[in-house]
């Protein structure tokens, strides 16, 4: 007979196994994990917290008591939910998933744990018990204001929570963060009706359409409910009806209209916020964004008043007659003055606010983006969005409390949007974001360092960087972080290991790493050689128009890898890279010029790209030499420009008066041998590469002395 129960776990386990290797998620070895302590539990199992290896990165390992198939369809749903928010800070992030052994230090009936963010200050619940007495009115509000964007993100994208309440929402170093999205509550009503009764631990937060009719489904609305009981609680420190039961007559009080009573000195459009919030009828509830934007008045009120007058003008139990704690004022310059100062601060508040709009479309923007951010990039995001950069730069240095801001701050100040050029202030930035676990800050501030020039270069540091990036599921970090295994930057070689990161990159649409994982199936470097995967990754690449992509892409027409011989599609990709920039295409062009391969022949054009690549290359010789002097940016700038201008005068003037053929023979040759120097990014020749400088200098002189002989051959 066979065993139901097994054969369905099994299954489960099959599918979990075959979604880590399709890498729909990443998978972390559980014997990586150090110091395993347990930090609390739930209906669907427990959390612990551990150190990934031996650093100071701290995650949250998430258990089942059981991984049926019921169980395996709530994770699936909430890991599809996950992505759908996850750019957003105020929701905890999902990283991957662990496995742990039967003689592991934790003894669960499911062995497959979700590695998750960790939140240093644990539940809303535990953050309000503990630091309570220190908050001031204006911390409460950004605690609200938190709590309400990020349930607004989740209803943007047409998701319910279901489950709000203080036990679930996490805080991380003051910031909220959502956790579940009714998971545990979906698990508990199917698994058997074990866990039903752990209902009655939410009692107060629940909305009482569902209390009182059973087929109610949870909506929106029920969220706002919920956010009305929480914005209490943010008021108090305390959970709501804490000195009663939470059972059956509870839920027939609160059916009834039984609400708490607002706590003294709560301001009147605070109470009255969340008074409409938890109203019983569900249609005369306000939606998300309405509580976003009164929230935003409040705590513009806020910044006016003093909390001292905020603590005078007491809330009493009869908060419901509005008329009665209002005053007429009867002076009509005061009137006046007021009505101006509403004005304006509407006015005010909706400029803010189309800011905000724009800053989070920018972190999005900056978060899909794999190139290198530049100025201009930036630039057109502005003007797409119709906002000057210096709107952006003021808002972002009065809104320093999210990551995201912090980070886009550091942009700001990096490529001296709206500002100078301020690169230590950005550093900084960056640092403060990449300390709240900021994927992109992370990623970024890893470039800083291998470049070496506004920081000592740290191997390490780097390595370290690009590993937290990576777990934090962002595509430049895994593809960057599989260049330091191909190089062994701060570890050991490793070709395997880096084949596997580039992969999973690539297959999450990561166009450079379609590229490199092209090159390493074309090379046999790390895998075994196979001319199919190259053609098929390097066309993803160039669809995605990726420099290197679209010209190997042209490779494989020109020289027939995976597909037939082309030489008139590989001359249009290879034009097309020259164009924008690619230097090897420029070598390719020119010898598809000169034997008239996929195009008419013509030695002018192609004795013109040899001549750019001659140019070019000695020119990057000298730049990255200049880089290396003392001379400030400007100056740099200058000498570089007149080296270039003066290679040009020297190299018309030796071939004039030669004819077609002996101009072509003569740049071939420099383009030949000055190709070494052709290849060197100049802002990074010496920084990068300084422990074989020496070995450095002696090539460039070999390649010159070379070259010398070759145009005193071609002279005599």
């Amino acid at each position: 007979m066979v065993n139901i129960e097994n054969s369905s776990t099994n299954k489960n386990d099959e599918w979990i196994e075959e979604a880590i290797a399709n890498h729909y998620f990443k998978f972390y070895d559980f014997k990586n994990f150090k110091n395993i302590k347990k930090v609390g539990s739930g209906g669907f199992g427990k959390v612990f917290r551990a150190n990934w290896k031996n650093s100071e990165q701290i995650l949250a390992l998430k258990s089942f008591f059981v991984l049926n198939d019921v169980t395996i369809e709530a994770i699936k749903r909430e890991l599809i939910l996950q992505r759908e928010v996850d750019f957003h800070n105020n929701v905890i992030r999902f990283f991957g998933i662990t496995k742990c052994g039967s003689d592991d230090s934790i003894n669960m009936l499911s062995n497959y744990l979700l590695v998750m963010e960790y939140a240093d200050s644990g539940t809303l619940q535990d953050y309000l018990k503990n630091n309570f007495n220190n908050l001031t009115w204006k911390h409460k509000l950004d605690i609200a204001h938190q709590l309400a964007c990020a349930i607004s993100c989740l209803h943007n994208e047409r998701i319910v929570h279901r489950d709000l309440h203080s036990g679930n929402i996490l805080v991380h170093q003051g910031i909220i963060k959502l956790a579940d999205f009714g998971l545990s509550k979906r698990i508990e009503e199917t698994s058997n009706g074990k866990q039903y009764s752990k209902l009655y631990g939410i009692i107060p937060y629940v909305d009482p359409k569902r209390m009182a009719e059973q087929n109610y489904k949870l909506n929106e609305m029920s969220d706002v409910y919920s956010i009305g009981v929480l914005l209490w609680e943010i008021s108090s420190g305390q959970r709501p009806f804490k000195n009663i039961s939470y059972d059956i007559a509870l839920i027939n009080k609160i059916g009834k209209g039984s609400r708490e009573n607002p706590i003294h000195g709560t301001p009147n459009a605070y109470v009255n916020l969340y008074t409409k919030c938890w109203d019983g009828d569900p249609a005369s509830r306000p939606i998300i964004s309405e509580v976003i934007d009164q929230l935003k008045e409040i705590i513009s009120s806020i910044d006016e008043i003093s909390e001292n007058d905020l603590y005078n003008n007491i809330v009493h139990e009869s908060y419901e007659s509005h008329e009665s704690q209002s005053t007429i004022d009867e002076n009509s310059n005061a009137s006046t003055i007021g009505l101006s100062r509403l004005i304006t601060n509407e006015i005010k508040e909706y400029f803010e606010q189309e800011i905000k709009k724009v800053v989070d479309k920018l972190i999005i923007f900056i978060f899909n983006e794999e190139k290198e951010l530049e100025e201009s990039i930036i630039y057109n995001q502005c003007k797409i969005h119709d906002i000057e950069p210096k709107e952006i730069l003021e808002w972002l240095l009065d809104n320093q409390y999210d990551s995201n801001h912090i980070f886009l701050l550091g942009v700001f100040n990096y490529l001296g949007i709206g500002t100078n050029v301020n690169k230590k202030k950005s550093i900084e930035l960056y640092e403060r974001a990449s300390n709240y676990e900021h994927s992109v800050a992370q990623y970024y501030l890893a470039c800083i360092y291998k470049e070496g020039k506004h920081i000592y270069r740290d191997n390490q540091k780097i390595l370290q960087l690009l590993e937290n990036s990576a777990e934090g599921g962002y595509l430049n970090g895994i593809n960057m972080l599989g260049e330091c295994h191909y190089f062994g930057i701060g570890t050991s070689v490793n070709k395997e290991k880096a084949f596997e990161l580039f992969e999973e990159a690539a297959n999450l649409g990561h166009h450079a790493a379609q590229y490199k994982l092209a090159k390493m199936y074309r090379n046999g470097d790390g895998v075994e050689e196979d001319d199919d995967k190259v053609f098929e990754l390097a066309k993803k690449s160039a669809e995605g128009k990726n420099l290197d992509g679209i010209y190997m892409y042209g490779f494989c027409y020109s020289e027939g890898i995976g597909t037939n011989v082309d030489k008139e599609k590989a001359f249009e990709l290879f034009k097309e890279a020259s164009n924008l920039g690619h230097k090897l295409a420029k070598g390719s062009l020119a010898i598809l010029y000169e034997n008239g391969e996929g195009t008419e022949q013509n030695f002018d054009k192609a004795a013109e790209l040899y001549k750019e690549i001659y140019n070019e290359g000695w020119s990057n010789l000298f730049c990255a030499i200049v880089d290396c002097s003392n001379f400030d940016n400007a100056k740099k700038d200058e000498i570089k420009k007149k080296v270039r201008e003066k290679s040009i005068k020297l190299i018309n003037t030796f071939v004039d008066g030669m004819d077609k053929h002996d101009k072509l023979t003569f740049h071939e040759y420099l383009a030949l041998f000055s190709k070494p120097m052709y290849m060197i990014n100049p802002t990074k020749a010496v920084a990068e590469n300084y422990k074989t400088g020496e070995g450095i200098v002696r090539n460039i002189l070999n390649v010159y002395y070379r070259s010398a002989d070759e145009i005193k051959k071609f002279k005599n």
